[in-house]
């Protein structure tokens, strides 16, 4: 366990909880299934009874709302990886862009290793396996004491470095990200997003257009590539994985149509 507020002389850990509110540390708790949320609310008056479940939201967008409203409420996010839509990892980056102090604990049911790197480069303090109940509820009580686990950092020391990425400035718009998502992990034609979003085909070619130049790529390829790269790909951990340029052949720079055209790659995507 690493404290993020540094030891005493010879070694001793000094952690200070980081409650907010009076009568407890209060939990904004993030995962797209209802089930779960329930279950962790009741795990958590189990076994941390001080704890309160103060905020529950389903996806990242909804978060970022509650996040940007009452973060000064929280004492902690806990954060589940795999979201519909925009994923965790990004869902983090954004919220310790809104806020230098609240710590960030993401949670998994997959192996740790597949979001460990992303997660620490978007912010977050640790990362935990929702199987666990016993290092689910060691992580917690860790990082509301002001501690962070290893390979994280501070709160404040991950703020400042994501304030330093240039990275940070091409952070996609929510519409963004879902037409991203629906194009890179669900594998749908321009005429299917436009159809799941309500939206006309022209806008879907449009927001590509707009994807490819916010991220800094000149073809559709890249850009998905590195989206996949900051942890928002669910297969991202995969050896090898078809990556599908939706709109155009990677060697295009326009956006004629959202077809199926995939690319192959290896560098651990």
């Amino acid at each position: 366990m690493y404290c993020g507020r540094g030891m005493f002389p010879g070694g001793k850990e000094r952690c200070t909880m980081t409650g907010k509110t009076v009568g407890g540390p209060k939990i904004l708790l993030v995962d797209d299934d209802k089930i779960v949320i329930e279950a962790l609310t009741d795990l958590f008056k189990r076994i941390l009874p001080a704890v309160g479940i103060v905020d529950s939201a389903t996806s990242g967008v909804e978060a970022l709302e509650l996040f940007a409203s009452n973060a000064d409420q929280y004492a902690l996010v806990l954060l589940d990886m795999s979201l519909e839509g925009m994923q965790g990892p990004e869902v983090c980056r954004r919220m310790r862009l809104m806020d230098c102090s609240t710590p960030i604990l993401g949670m998994t049911s997959f192996s740790l290793n597949r979001y460990r790197v992303p997660l620490a480069a978007a912010g977050a303090q640790g990362l935990v396996g929702k199987g666990d109940e016993t290092q689910l509820e060691q992580a917690v009580s860790r990082v509301l004491s002001g501690c962070f686990l290893p390979g994280f950092e501070t709160p404040m020391a991950a703020y400042a470095k994501l304030k330093c990425d240039t990275q940070a400035e091409s952070t996609l718009t929510n519409m963004q990200e879902t037409i991203m998502n629906l194009c890179a992990n669900e594998y749908l034609t321009d005429g299917e997003i436009a159809e799941r979003l309500g939206i006309s085909i022209a806008t879907v070619r449009k927001h590509m257009q707009n994807i490819v130049k916010r991220l800094n790529c000149r073809t559709q390829r890249q850009a998905i590539i590195t989206w996949l790269k900051r942890g928002n790909g669910r297969w991202h951990d995969r050896k090898e994985r078809s990556v599908p340029v939706v709109g155009y052949a990677a060697n295009q720079t326009s956006v004629p149509s959202c077809g199926h055209h995939d690319v192959r790659t290896s560098d651990g995507l």
